[in-house]
């Protein structure tokens, strides 16, 4: 077993379940009467995005756990990278979202960036293991 990677698929499957009961809830709690159609349109566009990124925790957390525990599937080493890469550059994104916007009077309270830090770390540590 692999345990980086088994702990980043951990980690990712809890950001999953944060990111699709609690995120959710807080995302839908800014829903109100839209001031026009445009506003409204925008609203769900973002909701949707929200969403996207609940998939790609789960799918990166189910194929972690996966290829960190068995032998089920071919290319664990290049599933491990591409996850790596990906919450890489979901950190980079972060940086260059908050601190290009007036996003950065709320950097310490926008602290996803570290969780996708933490996880691109252990995959890249894990890729020497498999």
């Amino acid at each position: 077993m692999n345990i980086f990677v088994f702990i980043a698929g951990l980690l990712s499957f809890f950001a999953f379940l944060a990111h699709a009961f609690v995120g959710t809830k807080e995302t839908l709690s800014t829903k109100t009467e839209f001031a026009d159609g445009t506003t409204e349109k925008n609203w769900y566009q973002a909701f949707t995005a929200w969403h996207l990124v609940t998939a790609d925790l789960l799918l990166s957390s189910v194929l972690l756990l996966i290829i960190s525990t068995t032998d089920f599937l071919d290319g664990k080493r290049t599933i491990a990278l591409i996850f790596a890469l990906q919450f890489l550059f979901w950190t980079v994104f972060a940086f260059v979202t908050v601190f290009t916007t007036n996003g950065r009077k709320y950097f310490k309270h926008l602290y996803h960036w570290v969780f996708f830090l933490i996880v691109a770390g252990l995959l890249f540590y894990g890729l020497d293991r498999f």
